[in-house]
């Protein structure tokens, strides 16, 4: 089945070349923007003609070099807050190799071992968004997220081809190609297939099928602007659709404890049978369009629709409730049939609009809005819908003193229920920020019906306070960020032992410092992030008490025509009762048996870079099985053994 991913790489570049005029000169290298066109020459580039609409047709004539600075993108938070960014897209070597989601969230989430399983965060954030959500998130993170997506304008067609393998099947191949209709109109489009392989054995396994996840992502996006610049439209449609075929951790045998099972890489799944199976599917529809009446006062509207499904189902009920795996059933049996199943599926939709305005004046920037949203939830076992409609009002203020201070502050309300306030000072030596957030809690909290887990509750909002500052020293070759952040959070709702959604009567309180230090020196450059976390209060929230990583890379050029980075990785983390997983509730919750150890992961690595391909190569968990055993990223779940793994991307201009 992977043998047609090079197939798929090579139609989605004929589909590329296909559709943009061949340059029939591409010129003059220069090796010290590595096979990247200098940016002097771009103002020797083609011109913009007018036509009859008023709009600038781009000329796509033999005159035009096109590279990284014929290329710039912008976020919605950009347009939002009335700023104008152009982005550039990155074009180093600086840390290629970290492909895994886990890796590029600077090992603060994991995951159950393998890419595309459920994922969570090792740290508890602040709330972004209040209002109820949905609550199922294990594997949201690996859909194109809303405030990440890049709107274009590229002044010739441009694409981006990733593709990465790694130990256990960890497959991405990522296409994204953006190109201006005009000056004035730029679309795009991103493609996203993850797939892993089962690192433990079960039925399914034996006979053939190591399938363990599959996901496809497909993003539609698009953004405009008048003429006379006053007028502003973006739009987006995000589809994610996510399948999973759950093991369930290591079933462990008589006697056998969870260390000695990490000696070994043919564990056998708890959920043996291969009959049991999460599926995450939605559809988005996003818009934002402004008008600038004046620089002062300016109107805006957004639009967001979603339709969403999360279906689980074990086919093998009774043998699995047998065996401990679900705590009960809710069915009571004069005899249980020879064949059972659990099933459990939510259906969400929602709807929401807001209209609001927004404005500058000199260095003051405001913004104000009302929302309406309305969701609705559908459970098919018990035919029954839950569905609210809420009403909300935001105030967003920004006074820059000069270009060093930046003061930002920030309330939203949810009539009747929630609210939000934030505030926060940053300058180039320092920065500090508050929030005070009451959130609900989500859907899966309060409500929940299925053969096993079943409840109704009335829960409390979750009260969440955090204070976080840092100071931050740079200089030409050396830079130094100590930080350190205070929660506090009253009414947490947790999953206990038997994965049962239970609300804590008293609040914890968390203290977490952080040191950010690395710099370059010669051809070396380094990094690395340290950071060291207490708690008080019920111990329902499960830290490690010390993260670190860190990077050391060495810059080696070749004939001017081949560079390359050769460097290595050293990840650590503190022994805690991490989590454990439970797919019916997509939920991790809480464990008692065992404490995760302490681990050391080393993953040295080679990155090279020719003309505009950049590539890797580097073995993961390098040290497993000669220094020390495995590790588990949660309870019953394996990290991944050591592995080789490489990638590559590709950047086309024209």
């Amino acid at each position: 089945m992977r043998s047609i991913y090079p197939l798929i790489v090579f139609l989605l570049l004929a589909l590329q070349g296909f559709s943009q005029i061949t340059n029939g000169q591409m010129g003059a290298y220069d090796p010290a923007n590595a096979g990247f066109p200098d940016p002097k020459t771009q103002k020797q580039g083609g011109q913009q003609t007018s036509n009859k609409s008023g709009r600038a047709a781009l000329d796509d004539s033999t005159k035009q070099i096109y590279g990284p600075q014929t290329v710039h993108y912008f976020l919605e938070s950009d347009a939002v807050n009335s700023e104008v960014v152009q982005r550039r897209i990155d074009t180093t070597l600086t840390l290629l190799h970290r492909y895994l989601y886990q890796e590029r969230d600077g090992f603060l989430s994991t995951n159950l071992g393998n890419q595309g399983t459920a994922y969570r965060d090792i740290f508890t954030k602040a709330p972004k968004v209040i209002g109820t959500q949905m609550g199922y998130n294990a594997y949201v993170p690996y859909a194109f997220q809303a405030d990440q997506i890049r709107y274009y304008q590229t002044k010739s067609p441009f694409s981006e081809v990733t593709y990465n393998l790694g130990a256990g099947g960890q497959t991405n191949l990522n296409f994204a190609f953006a190109r201006n209709v005009d000056s004035l109109w730029n679309v795009g489009v991103e493609i996203q297939r993850l797939v892993a392989d089962k690192n433990l054995t079960d039925a399914a396994f034996k006979s053939g099928d190591q399938s363990l996840t599959g996901q496809w992502g497909v993003l539609l996006h698009t953004n405009f602007t008048s003429r006379n610049k006053r007028y502003r439209l973006l739009g987006h449609i995000n589809y994610f659709d996510q399948g999973t075929n759950d093991q369930g951790g290591i079933k462990l045998t008589t006697g056998q404890t969870p260390a000695a099972a990490l000696k070994y890489i043919d564990n056998t799944a708890l959920l043996t049978e291969s009959k049991t199976q999460s599926n995450d599917q939605f559809l988005k529809l996003h818009l934002y369009h402004e008008f600038v009446g004046f620089k002062g006062l300016q109107l805006f509207q957004r639009l967001d629709v979603e339709t969403r499904k999360v279906k689980y189902r074990d086919l093998a009920f009774q043998t699995n409730l047998a065996s401990g795996f679900y705590p009960r059933t809710y069915i009571n049996y004069i005899q249980a049939p020879a064949s059972d199943s659990l099933y459990n599926e939510n259906q969400w939709r929602s709807y929401s609009h807001q209209t609001g305005i927004k404005g500058i004046y000199r260095q003051f920037t405001y913004r104000a809005h009302v929302k309406q949203r309305y969701w609705s939830v559908y459970n098919p076992l018990n035919t029954t819908t839950l569905d609210k409609l809420e009403n909300y009002v935001c105030l967003w203020l920004r006074q820059q003193v000069g270009k060093n201070l930046d003061f930002q502050a920030e309330g939203e309300y949810l009539i009747g229920s929630d609210y939000l306030m934030k505030a926060s000072l940053s300058s180039p030596w320092f920065w500090a920020n508050y929030q005070r957030t009451s959130v609900s809690p989500t859907l899966v909290n309060q409500w929940m019906y299925n053969t096993s887990y079943r409840w109704k509750n009335d829960f409390a909002n979750i009260e969440f306070d955090q204070l976080a500052g840092g100071i931050e020293v740079n200089t030409k070759h050396f830079y130094l960020k100590p930080s350190v952040t205070i929660q506090r959070i009253g009414s947490w709702v947790y999953y206990d032992s038997l994965a049962t959604a239970t609300q804590a009567r008293e609040a914890i309180a968390v203290f977490r410092t952080s040191l950010a230090l690395g710099g370059n020196f010669g051809r070396f450059e380094w990094q690395s992030n340290v950071h060291a976390n207490t708690q008080t209060g019920p111990n329902v929230m499960r830290m490690p008490n010390l993260v670190a990583n860190a990077n050391l890379a060495l810059n080696v050029q070749y004939k001017k025509l081949l560079y390359m980075q050769f460097g290595i990785d050293v990840i650590g983390q503190s022994a805690y009762y991490g989590d454990t997983y439970q797919p019916a509730i997509q939920q991790y919750h809480l464990q008692n048996r065992y404490e995760l150890p302490a681990f050391v992961q080393v993953d040295p690595y080679v990155s090279l870079r020719i003309n505009r391909v950049r590539l890797f190569f580097k073995m993961a968990n390098a040290t497993q099985g000669l220094l020390t055993d495995n590790y588990y990223s949660a309870y019953l779940y394996p990290a991944m053994s050591r592995g080789f793994a490489y990638g590559v991307k590709w950047l086309l201009f024209d």
